[in-house]
């Protein structure tokens, strides 16, 4: 057959899935338009992957930087999104997936590119948005009952949203930066614990201070960018998901310049070999810890901006089972890839919305925890590394027939090309 003919049918096979998935809503219900479409996005990945990986001969080389089209559909179901199912619950939803898109995409940059096995995402976001709900919070509220500073930390005034949000963000780099300080001496297993105990003891003292941050019941009654005669209403919900839209590009736009720049690869040079990398003259914690101060820049953002669309925030932030609810988001999709992120993030989002009334609750993450583990046995990479795993093995089983099949040099090279990160295997002539 020939290929142009190919082309034809593959995409359009293609077409008739996303008019599937778009008819899906329509017959079971608007949230079933976050399953479809992470369905359609899916088997989108999967076919720019197998494509080129059969083109090149390499797998996934460069395919989330020349794969345009995938995000081309992605911003074509953002704008659709309001039209098709624009009612005020399922906007609501896909502003906490931004959200989540946001936090995870960062969490990303730090654990796929700087090689840091933080779990400090939670406690930088949670941490900013408590500063932003403190500083736009009224001085009536009854939860800030300190008379010391004349009912406020050190006499601090009350501001709107649009100040609190930028001081989120500087918040955000300061938090980041301190959490990034054990990872100078700290290394692997040591830092993922230090980061999950920080979380723990944000959770722990924001719930007992309760002159300052409101006790167990957090702060309420911060100003918002939403007007009062707005909220809940579809206006409302479609001003928060445009403001969560261009949040989530900002963070996908951060993880592009810095994952596919100069100083992604010189830390993934350092995570294949931190010796090599500093015989080169790669200064490896300064690199890291631009990348910590640079994602914790987007998590202060994301933090602010939780606190302006919530008018809230409260201990329940930063629960070990909202950690583990991200770090499933971003192991089942794929950390090395913003696809294989925002896929996951959108599958889970979906699986949590839609379960959400089972009887227990906990039910439902039982079935992700399942899920998790069935995507690490199958996947090395999340979901979106099927096409490149399965490559891979055709391509090491034709080797394995040829003649020099058992040379160990090969096998050590094929072994050693199957942990590269993608992007960042060589291309062949």
């Amino acid at each position: 057959m020939p290929k142009s003919r190919n082309d034809m049918i593959h995409w359009a096979v293609l077409l008739v899935a996303f008019l599937v998935a778009l008819a899906v809503p329509f017959q079971f219900g608007t949230l079933w338009l976050l399953g479809s479409m992470t369905i359609f996005l899916l088997l989108l990945s999967w076919s720019i992957s197998w494509r080129k990986g059969q083109r090149s001969g390499e797998g996934f080389v460069a395919a989330d930087r020349s794969s345009w089209i995938f995000w081309v559909m992605v911003a074509v179901i953002a704008v659709m999104i309001p039209l098709v199912a624009g009612t005020p619950f399922f906007l609501s939803v896909m502003v906490a997936f931004l959200v989540y898109l946001t936090w995870n995409t960062m969490w990303g940059l730090v654990i796929g590119t700087a090689g840091l096995q933080s779990f400090a995402t939670v406690a930088v976001a949670g941490l900013a948005a408590y500063v932003a709900a403190y500083l736009s919070t009224p001085s009536g509220n009854s939860a800030l009952a300190c008379t010391d500073f004349s009912g406020r930390l050190l006499g601090l005034p009350v501001v709107h949203w649009y100040i609190a949000l930028p001081i989120a963000v500087v918040a955000g780099v300061v938090v980041g930066f301190i959490i990034s300080l054990p990872a100078i001496r700290l290394r692997g297993i040591y830092f993922a614990l230090l980061t999950i105990g920080l979380v723990e003891l944000c959770r722990a003292y924001v719930s007992q201070d309760k002159c300052n941050f409101g006790g167990a019941q957090g702060l309420y009654g911060a100003d918002s960018f939403i007007p009062e005669n707005l909220a809940g209403t579809l206006t409302g919900t479609t001003y928060a998901y445009i403001g969560a839209a261009v949040l989530a590009l900002i963070a996908l736009v951060v993880y592009w310049r810095v994952n596919y720049g100069r100083l992604g690869l010189l830390l993934r040079t350092a995570r294949e070999s931190e010796p090599v990398a500093e015989v080169l003259g790669v200064n490896v914690v300064r690199a890291r810890l631009a990348v910590f101060l640079v994602s914790s820049a987007v998590l202060g953002a994301a933090g602010g901006f939780y606190t302006a669309y919530y008018h809230s925030i409260s201990p329940n932030f930063f629960s070990f089972s909202t950690v583990l609810f991200l770090f499933a988001m971003v192991m089942i999709g794929g950390v090395n890839s913003p696809r294989g992120i925002l896929i996951g993030t959108m599958l889970l989002q979906f699986i949590d919305q839609r379960f959400v009334d089972v009887d227990p609750p906990e039910a439902r993450y039982i079935f992700i925890g399942l899920l998790l583990l069935l995507v690490t046995l199958l996947a090395s990479d999340g979901l979106v590394s099927i096409p490149d795993q399965v490559l891979r093995r055709r391509r090491a089983g034709k080797r394995g027939s040829g003649p020099s099949s058992g040379l160990p040099e090969e096998v050590g090279a094929m072994e050693q090309e199957a942990h590269m990160p993608p992007g960042s295997r060589p291309e062949t002539a």
